[in-house]
């Protein structure tokens, strides 16, 4: 399987180890980031602005797929189990559960099929969660950010565009 293959480079290649930490614990990093940035975004009023809002939202949602998805790849049995979990919790939306467990779990059960799909979805996820930080940014620059001190500076806005 793939976390086999992961632990015997991280031990046959020099530094490797130090690569995989950091993508493990900036996750933790940036959703501690994430949560002091919804934070101050709510201590400021930031939710008036429903574009930045709305797209930081779903930014945060796909966040939190991302990282569900990384946690099921190296295919232990906390992440095994989590995987059959949430994708039987698929089963009970009606009408369409079948048929959306089916197509994301790859057959009938939790499989190394399944392990394929989920490790495209986390790359290609990555991808998108680019797309959206980007989306993000243009809405901000758009409406423009809230003032900590809420004191107007006497500057006009400069249009880039």
């Amino acid at each position: 399987l793939s976390f086999p293959c992961v632990v015997g480079f991280v031990g046959e290649s020099f530094f490797l180890w130090v690569v995989r930490y950091c993508h493990i614990w900036g996750v933790t990093f940036i959703f501690l980031l994430l949560m002091l940035h919804m934070g101050r975004a709510l201590y400021y009023a930031s939710y008036s602005k429903l574009g930045v809002w709305n797209v930081g939202f779903v930014l945060y949602l796909l966040l939190m797929v991302e990282a569900f998805l990384g946690y099921i790849l190296p295919w232990h049995q906390m992440s095994y189990w989590a995987a059959t979990v949430l994708t039987s919790i698929l089963k009970s939306i009606p009408v369409v559960g079948g048929s959306l467990f089916s197509f994301i779990v790859g057959g009938f059960g939790v499989s190394n099929v399944t392990l394929v799909r989920v490790f495209s979805a986390h790359v290609c996820l990555a991808f998108l969660l680019v797309g959206f930080v980007i989306i993000h940014l243009f809405y901000l620059h758009q409406s423009g950010s809230n003032n900590p001190v809420f004191v107007s500076s006497g500057y006009s806005d400069v249009v880039f565009f």
